[in-house]
C-alpha cells in the first residue's frame, strides 16, 4: 500500500515541476515541518522570478526605434541676369565672292599673289602680256594726232572761206563744204580719242586686280596659258572679314523675333562646334521677307567680325539668338524640377528640415538652369536629388549640392 504524501513534499513536487534544477531527484523526503519548508520554498520560488523578470524585462517587448530622415541634396534659389535667347544652327557665307576673269586675249604672264594669300582691295593679282596692246595703244594715239592735225586745218579753211564769202569772192556752196569739212574733222578727232581710251582700257587690263578685300583660292589655270576675254577664269577671291552667318529659326519663334529685331540690333552669338570656347559675337542683320511653307521656317542673317580667321565660307556653327536680358530672374538647377499631373513643381526644405511641395511656373529654360517665374523665391533651399519618396511634412537629412564639374 503506498504510503500518502504530506503537504511538504506536494509542495515540493510543484516546485520542481516549475524548476527541476532547484531540487535533486535523488533526494530523500525532506524531514523538516511543513510549514518550514514552504516558507522556505517561496522565498526562491520568489528570488527565481525575481531573476527571469530581470532577464527578460518583466515581460515587456522592447519598442521598435524609427529610422533616421532620408539624406536629400539641395541647392539655394539665386538672382541672376538671364538673356532671352533663341538657340540654333547654321552656316558661315561670305560677304562678297568674286571670281575673276579675263578681260582681253593673250598670253596670261604671271600670277603675282600665291594661292591662299590674303589681299587687298586693287591689289594686283596676274598679268598678261601688255605688248599688243600698248601697240594697239601707240596706233591710236597716232591716229588723234592725225585727225587734230586735219582739224586744224579744216578749221582754217573755213576761216578763209568765210572770210571770201563776204567779198563775194566765192558762193554759198563753197562756204557750207568748208563748214561741213570742219565738222567731219571735228567728228573724226573724237573718235580717235575714243579709240586711245579704248586702247587704255585693254591695256589695262592686261594688269588683273581683286576690286575686294578677301582671301585668294586656287589659281584656275596655270601661268603661260592663252587666255579668252570674257571667258577663261583666273581665280577666285571672297571676303571673309567680316562673314555671314546664315540660319533658320521655326515659325512659333517669327513673332517675338520680329517684336525684338524692331526695337534694335539684336546681338547674336556663333560658336564652332569644335571649339565651344571661344564664341564669336554678332548682330542680326538680315529678316527674309517670307516663311518656308516647305519646312514652316525663315532665314535670318547675322553679321559678325572674324579678325581671326576663325570663321570659314560654309564652316557649320552653332548660333544663338539673343532676344532681351531678363534682369534678377529667380533660377534654379534643372534637376529641381519634377513634372506631375497639376504640371512642374519642387521640394522646399523649410527651416525645420521638413519639405514642402510647390507648384512651379517655369519660364526660360537654360542648358543646366531653369528660370522660375512663380513658386521659388531666391534663397529657398530647393531639393536637387532624393525627391522620390518625399511629402510635403516629412523630415530629411538635407546635403548641400555639387553642381557637376564640365
Amino acid at each position: 500500500m503506498s504510503r500518502p504524501h504530506s503537504a511538504g513534499a506536494s509542495a515540493r513536487d510543484s516546485v520542481a515541476m516549475m524548476c527541476p534544477l532547484l531540487i535533486c531527484p535523488h533526494a530523500g523526503v525532506d524531514t523538516r515541518p511543513a510549514g518550514l519548508y514552504q516558507a522556505t520554498l517561496m522565498k526562491h520560488v520568489a528570488a527565481i522570478l525575481l531573476a527571469c523578470c530581470v532577464l527578460t524585462g518583466c515581460g515587456k517587448t522592447p519598442q521598435a526605434t524609427s529610422p533616421p530622415p532620408p539624406p536629400v541634396n539641395f541647392a539655394v534659389a539665386k538672382t541672376e541676369d538671364v538673356p532671352l535667347q533663341v538657340e540654333t544652327f547654321g552656316n558661315c557665307s561670305t560677304v562678297a565672292n568674286v571670281t575673276l576673269q579675263a578681260q582681253v586675249t593673250g598670253n596670261l604672264l604671271k600670277f603675282v599673289v600665291a594661292q591662299g594669300a590674303v589681299v587687298q582691295a586693287g591689289d594686283v593679282i596676274a598679268e598678261i602680256d601688255p605688248a599688243p596692246y600698248q601697240a594697239a595703244l601707240k596706233e591710236a594715239e597716232g591716229t588723234l594726232e592725225s585727225a587734230k592735225a586735219k582739224l586744224v586745218n579744216a578749221q582754217l579753211t573755213l576761216e578763209r572761206q568765210t572770210g571770201l564769202f563776204k567779198t563775194k569772192t566765192i558762193d554759198l556752196a563753197d562756204l557750207q563744204t568748208a563748214q561741213v569739212d570742219a565738222l567731219d574733222a571735228q567728228g573724226a578727232v573724237q573718235a580717235a580719242e575714243g579709240e586711245v581710251e579704248d586702247a587704255q582700257i585693254n591695256l589695262g587690263y592686261c594688269t588683273i586686280k581683286t576690286p575686294i578685300a578677301g582671301k585668294a583660292g586656287l589659281y584656275a589655270m596655270d601661268a603661260g596659258n592663252l587666255v579668252t576675254a570674257n571667258q577663261t577664269q583666273i581665280i577666285n577671291i571672297q571676303t571673309i572679314d567680316p562673314i555671314y552667318v546664315d540660319f533658320t529659326i521655326s515659325e512659333n519663334e517669327f513673332g517675338r523675333v520680329r517684336s525684338y529685331f524692331a526695337k534694335g540690333e539684336l546681338p547674336v552669338e556663333v560658336a564652332v562646334p569644335g571649339s565651344p570656347g571661344e564664341v564669336l559675337t554678332g548682330k542680326l542683320t538680315f529678316l527674309n521677307n517670307n516663311i518656308a511653307s516647305e519646312t514652316g521656317t525663315l532665314s535670318l542673317q547675322a553679321t559678325l567680325a572674324n579678325d581671326k580667321q576663325t570663321l570659314w565660307p560654309g564652316l557649320f556653327v552653332n548660333v544663338r539668338l539673343i532676344l532681351t536680358t531678363l534682369k534678377d530672374a529667380v533660377v534654379i538647377p534643372a534637376p529641381c524640377v519634377m513634372v506631375g499631373q497639376a504640371g512642374p513643381y519642387a521640394f522646399v526644405i523649410r527651416q525645420d528640415k521638413t519639405v514642402e511641395q510647390r507648384n512651379l511656373t517655369v519660364g526660360e529654360q537654360l542648358t543646366d538652369w531653369v528660370v522660375i517665374t512663380e513658386g521659388i523665391q531666391a534663397g529657398d533651399q530647393v531639393v536637387t536629388a532624393g525627391q522620390l519618396g518625399l511629402v510635403t511634412g516629412k523630415a530629411v537629412n538635407p546635403v548641400a549640392w555639387n553642381p557637376p564639374t564640365k
